[in-house]
């Protein structure tokens, strides 16, 4: 059904009933009693039975959000008025999901400051759906909404703004860490501008892998990530708790880089051999580009035939950049084996064991870990504990000490974070 919008001031109204049940709302609600506007819920409020309850016993029918959030209220209202999930049987809404996978870029909804102008499109693909969240209207430029922190699906812009998106963050990167109260914070947010501006190198990188110059673009990301996370450990957190809705291959493979590297670090590894290990794990499936977009980017489960082309992709990788001699040779065998398993029932040469090198083993981890943290179309990703605990149970695929490693660093990570926090 579709909700009227009233505007009453500086406030916004809309039934009560469109706050729905099991979603987190990504703004402040505001109710009217006895003329009296007073804050009922915060941002990022998982409204549950309970509030739904709590609203039909005291009559409130109306509720309000500040005119400010209007475009987040147009796309939480349309959002939760969609009763009915997308098909991903049907034909149509797959090829419309594959275009928009191929023509939108995800971006990190922490740069996207409330009131900021931009001169780009902002949308919010979710649910096979690509909903408008921000269009450029007055004079080239539009103005981002608040509650995009909470707002379902992954954040994208069109293929052709990512200079324009670059620009931006450089100008609101500056500004978050000249307020940064503190040189921890200011290094944080620069590890996070690292990554965040490592994964156009990388999506250039899949569209062009045997380009040298997009090779040691990728490597200096590498370098500049591990200078993070030798400098300050803590940082590793705020890199590795941002995750996507959906799979993309440049933000997993930097996702995987970020994990693998933070593994070798919690490991002891000297500088020299980090490197060289997050140089295998960003490029660990540089071989999707050999993948068609229609098995690469399909929604829902592959079926066997689309699998086994899917798993081509490893050895596709080592073929693209096996005449590249800036990739170091220790490097290649994070392509190569990081889908073995040491019960060796992995691909694409069963290997097991000793067979396989600590390289793989790392990556095998962090890229099975990225996987099961992320969602699909097709399936709700898994908490970071159940993915662990998942793993835990398939122990025999993994090497139990680089694991039980894994473990802890995530747990360190944690503990950092609520220290933090408090």
């Amino acid at each position: 059904m579709a909700y009227k919008v009233f505007v009453y001031g500086s406030r916004k109204a809309f039934p009560a009933e469109g706050l729905a049940v099991g979603t987190r709302l990504p703004f402040d609600i505001f109710v009217n009693e006895g003329n009296v506007f007073s804050k009922e819920y915060s941002e990022g409020h998982a409204f549950g039975p309970a509030d739904r309850i709590e609203l039909l016993r005291r009559g409130v029918n109306e509720v309000y959000v500040d005119a400010r959030d209007a475009l987040a209220l147009d796309a939480y209202l349309h959002r939760t008025s969609e009763e009915v999930p997308a098909n991903l049987e049907d034909p149509v809404t797959v090829r419309e999901y594959i275009e928009h996978k191929q023509q939108y870029y995800q971006i990190d909804r922490t740069f996207l400051v409330q009131g900021k102008r931009v001169e780009f499109g902002i949308y919010r693909l979710s649910d096979l759906r690509l909903v408008p969240l921000v269009e450029p209207v007055d004079n080239g430029f539009g103005t981002i909404p608040g509650g995009l922190g909470s707002c379902r699906g992954d954040i994208v812009i069109r293929n052709e703004d990512i200079p324009l998106y670059q620009k931006y963050l450089d100008v609101v990167i500056a500004e978050m860490a000249s307020a940064a109260p503190t040189q921890e914070e200011k290094q944080k947010i620069q590890a996070v501008a690292i990554k965040e501006k490592s994964k156009t190198i990388v999506k250039d990188l899949l569209e062009d892998p045997r380009s040298g110059e997009n090779i040691k673009k990728g490597m200096r990301v590498v370098s500049d990530l591990t200078e993070c996370i030798l400098g300050n450990p803590n940082v590793l957190y705020d890199l590795i708790a941002l995750n996507s809705y959906d799979q993309y291959t440049y933000t997993h493979s930097v996702n995987v880089a970020v994990l693998s590297t933070g593994i070798g670090v919690s490991c002891g590894m000297g500088k020299d051999v980090i490197q060289d290990l997050g140089v295998g794990a960003l490029l660990h499936d540089v071989g999707k580009s050999a993948i068609p977009p229609e098995i690469l980017n399909k929604p829902g489960r592959l079926n066997e035939r689309e699998y086994e082309v899917m798993k081509s992709h490893v050895l596709e990788g080592i073929k693209t950049i096996e005449s590249n001699d800036a990739v170091p040779k220790e490097s290649r065998s994070v392509i190569l084996q990081h889908h073995e398993r040491i019960s060796g029932t992995g691909y694409p040469n069963r290997l097991s064991g000793p067979q396989i090198s600590t390289f793989g083993r790392i990556c095998a981890i962090a890229d099975c870990y990225d996987a099961m943290t992320t969602n699909r179309p097709y399936k709700d990703a898994g908490t970071p504990f159940q993915a662990l605990m998942q793993m835990k149970v398939e122990k025999a695929n993994y090497d139990v000490e680089i694991l039980d490693n894994f473990i802890r660093m995530l747990g360190r990570t944690q503990t950092a974070r609520v220290k933090a926090a408090g």
